[in-house]
């Protein structure tokens, strides 16, 4: 979930992992496949990796190929007593099928263009419902879940009454899963997203910030925020402050790109494009939002953690990076990440992604001749030009 201030195609992995340090290859589905490259079997890094593939494996049913969302409008009585909600009169004409119509124009696009084609959320308009002034933000989407048809993969909820300042803008939940179920309609999962009216507020304009449901939607794909300690303060992931490119250029709509991990996930970046790496080398990048080259290098700690090494291009959706460069994030997925009390990991959006090799709000990444220690690596950075960069990693103390 976000805070917002108040306004009055399918990726396969069927080639080999690019590796230093692993056997086989996990791939997208979970099923390893040879590697052409040779390295000890079973080391940490391709441990920890396949930890998170095989977590993610479920929800790939939802972020590969057409995710059809039905989309509702909540209908909110003045009076309602849900603190969540601004405390006024204000209720917003929204007609659910121009809304669907626009979410379809811009954030259908932003997908499209995140993923190269991978993923594709389709924006069914599907109806309205209406809340008692006793119910809650929840019964909107428990009762869009009751109505909504059998072929929805997951809902979008808009109510019609703002949040409350000091509250946050909206939530998004991968619901219950089906098992192996041939079909997992939200009627049955519960999967939604759901916002507050204020960013469809006509202050906006002609178009209003989607930034905030394209992270909500990441949530209903498994993905967690990745700013620290709020989860708000990273400027290079939709997850995290998805309006950060409306901070420096206020005609933005839409969020910044989104982190390799996340990428690597869903299934949108293919394995062919992945280096683990259990010691020193040399290694080649390009941005993580290119269509083919290798776009994330992976660090091990051990088996529950990880770090990714990824260039981001100061181009596109990161547009408003102030400069292109590379970041560090720590990857963790041990039981201590999400305090589950229990010896299992921390899957989806429970595991925690923290860029650690920059400051708030980490956009001053890593340059040319630039060197970061941190979690048992020494990493040294360097241009290649055309945008592309070469990583020399060594273990340290």
């Amino acid at each position: 979930m976000m805070r917002r201030r108040s306004l009055a195609l399918v990726v396969a992995a069927s080639a080999s992992l690019m590796a230093c340090g692993a056997a086989t290859a996990p791939t997208t589905s979970g099923t390893p496949v040879t590697s052409t490259t040779t390295a000890p079997d079973g080391t940490t890094g391709y441990r920890a990796l396949q930890t998170l593939l095989e977590g993610a494996s479920p929800l790939r049913r939802f972020s590969l190929g057409t995710d059809r969302l039905g989309v509702w409008i909540c209908h909110v009585p003045v009076g309602v007593t849900d603190p969540i909600y601004n405390p006024v009169d204000l209720r917003l004409d929204l007609e659910v099928r121009k809304v669907a119509a626009l979410l379809s124009e811009r954030v259908s696009t932003y997908f499209t263009a995140l993923t190269h084609g991978a993923y594709v959320p389709e924006f069914v308009p599907e109806g309205e419902v209406t809340i008692a002034a006793n119910e809650t933000n929840r019964t909107c989407v428990d009762r869009a879940a009751e109505r909504s048809a059998s072929d929805i993969d997951g809902l979008v909820v808009i109510a019609d009454a703002e949040h409350a300042e000091d509250q946050h803008g909206g939530w998004g939940r991968t619901g219950e899963p089906c098992e192996e179920a041939e079909a997992c309609p939200a009627r049955v999962s519960g999967r939604a997203a759901y916002v507050g009216a204020s960013d469809f507020h006509p202050d906006w304009g002609a178009v209003p910030a989607v930034d905030l449901l394209e992270h909500e939607i990441g949530h209903t794909l498994g993905f967690p925020h990745s700013g620290g300690g709020n989860g708000y303060t990273s400027a290079i992931d939709v997850m995290s402050n998805s309006a950060a490119p409306r901070n420096v250029d206020p005609n933005r709509r839409d969020g910044p790109g989104t982190i390799a991990v996340n990428r690597l996930a869903a299934g949108w970046l293919p394995l062919t494009s992945v280096t683990v790496a259990d010691g020193a080398g040399t290694f080649p990048l390009v941005p993580s939002d290119a269509a083919e080259g290798p776009r994330v290098l992976v660090l091990s700690i051990d088996d529950a953690r990880f770090l990714t090494v990824e260039a981001l291009a100061n181009t596109g959706f990161d547009s408003h990076l102030p400069r292109s460069g590379v970041v560090v994030h720590e990857i963790d997925q041990s039981p201590t990440a999400c305090r589950s009390g229990a010896d299992t990991p921390c899957l989806n959006e429970y595991r925690s992604q923290l860029p650690i090799s920059g400051t708030r709000p980490f956009t001053d990444l890593l340059g040319d001749g630039s060197t970061w220690s941190g979690r048992g690596w020494s990493i040294t950075v360097s241009s290649s030009g055309n945008g592309s960069w070469t990583v020399s990693v060594n273990r340290s103390a």
